[in-house]
């Protein structure tokens, strides 16, 4: 016995193949569509990244640029203050001097006139720190100068003539 499919199978099939088609197709679609727009919303999430990254960079950029300013401004003030500084110790240490060379000739005053004065001597601390450890409580003979160095020596008896500074500095490297 054969059986010969009846056409209403066979419709019935294409129609449902058919359908499945049209589904399947509707699917790709709205896949698709889905994917469009998850990538459109990837890169507007990407872009808005980007221009954040862009604004934090310009305000870094800025914030340096202050900084820089400020550290200008800052050692500026600083050389400034050392300058002040170095011109206030060197008052300090001509001050001390005066101060040791009075006290020195009050001394000697007073033992040449046979009066004995009461001079208070200098802080130690004040000598240690202004008077450069000269030591001068009384007055003596200034200390004998150290020997000049022959290259430099020979630069007081040279004729007026123009000198080779090359020649001159040439033997600064063995001081």
């Amino acid at each position: 016995m054969s059986v010969a499919p009846a056409p209403e199978g066979s419709a019935r099939r294409a129609a449902a193949a058919a359908a499945a088609a049209a589904t399947k197709e509707e699917r790709q679609r709205n896949r698709k569509r889905s994917n469009r727009l998850s990538a459109q919303r990837s890169r507007m999430k990407k872009q808005q990244y980007v221009d954040g990254l862009a604004v934090e960079a310009e305000q870094l950029r800025r914030e340096n640029d202050a900084m820089r300013a400020g550290a200008g401004a800052a050692l500026q003030r600083c050389r400034l203050v050392e300058q002040e500084n170095r011109v206030l110790a060197a008052h300090a240490r001509e001050l001390c001097s005066g101060l040791q060379l009075r006290a020195s000739q009050l001394r000697l005053l007073g033992e040449v006139a046979g009066v004995p004065l009461d001079v208070p001597d200098i802080a130690d601390h004040l000598v240690q720190l202004y008077g450069g450890g000269l030591g001068m409580t009384t007055l003596s003979p200034p200390p004998p100068l150290l020997p000049l160095p022959p290259q430099i020596e020979m630069l007081f008896f040279q004729p007026d003539s123009v000198m080779d500074p090359v020649s001159m500095l040439q033997g600064y490297e063995n001081i």
